[in-house]
């Protein structure tokens, strides 16, 4: 499944199994073990093994199987206490979106689900009420990951960023902030482009959905890579007018479209023009490699 590969590419260095099934939960769960391997790669320092070999879902919750050799105690009681956290944090993440979450009885399958997902597939699920609630001292509120996890209705009501970009040194502090097209927020008009406060916490699933900033909880619509990005911005800009919602920014689905009106304007510079378009060459032919084409 996508959620394995995942962890792959982030921990390279980690070992994990290469058995079938080595996965067998949702990728609602992703970011609950990034956060996992995080804290297991930080611990692994200087050296030693840590092999991956399951990670499944056993009564509801998150439970992983791995194995540590030639690390010093202290690390290997971090490592197991990281495990722990991940295990109670299952307990309030939906397995399947990754949003807010409880325990629900789908019966007789216990499954921890926003409120959006506790009634489809698996019928209508019932809240449960039992031992698995309380995980030894935990508390979720007090968790900033957890805490920071849209629920199902903030999620719906919150607003749309489309054509996204992470800026990773924001003008307000060291932490990234967005820029994109805003819709549905009360002090941009829609269409608008601009950018929002630093990031607390973005969405681990690929593509991500929502992004919380110190101000605000947004949806995230489309995104580009940032060659095409960057063309599609200045194509909009030259357009003198606020994106309308559904619409591609710069007007057109075709990029050689909007190079042509790019040069047709002469606000910018050719050379300009000419570097965005090599730019974007060179993003589509990386990824027809990893398309394997």
């Amino acid at each position: 499944m996508s959620l394995i590969y995942a962890l792959r590419d982030r921990y390279p260095h980690l070992g994990f199994d290469d058995r079938p099934l080595v996965a067998s939960c949702d990728d609602g769960w992703l970011g609950i073990m990034h956060a996992f391997l995080h804290d297991a790669d930080k611990a692994m320092v200087p050296g030693g093994t840590f092999t991956l070999q399951q990670v499944r879902e056993k009564m509801g919750g998150l439970q992983m199987h791995y194995e540590i050799a030639d690390i010093a105690p202290a690390a290997r009681r971090a490592i197991d206490d990281a495990h722990r956290q991940a295990s109670a944090r299952s307990f309030h993440v939906c397995e399947i979106c990754g949003r807010r979450g409880r325990l629900n009885n789908f019966s007789g399958l216990w499954k921890v689900v926003c409120t959006e997902h506790a009634d489809g597939k698996l019928g209508k699920g019932v809240p449960f009420v039992g031992p698995f609630d309380v995980q030894d001292s935990y508390s979720p509120e007090a968790d900033p990951f957890v805490a920071a996890r849209p629920t199902a209705a903030e999620f719906d009501a919150a607003p749309i960023i489309d054509g996204w970009l992470v800026e990773e040194q924001g003008e307000c502090g060291s932490r990234p902030w967005l820029y994109g097209w805003f819709f549905g927020k009360p002090d941009i008009g829609d269409g608008e482009h601009g950018h929002t406060s630093p990031i607390v916490q973005m969405d681990d699933m690929v593509p991500p959905r929502w992004v919380r900033t110190d101000n605000w909880l947004y949806r995230l619509g489309i995104h580009y890579l940032p060659a095409e990005r960057e063309i599609r911005y200045w194509a909009q800009k030259l357009r003198r007018r606020p994106l309308a919602y559904g619409e591609p920014p710069g007007g057109s689905n075709g990029i050689e479209a909007m190079l042509i009106f790019l040069r047709s304007t002469g606000r910018l510079k050719s050379m300009k023009i000419d570097r965005m378009e090599q730019a974007y060459r060179e993003e589509e032919q990386d990824q027809e490699i990893s398309r394997g084409g």
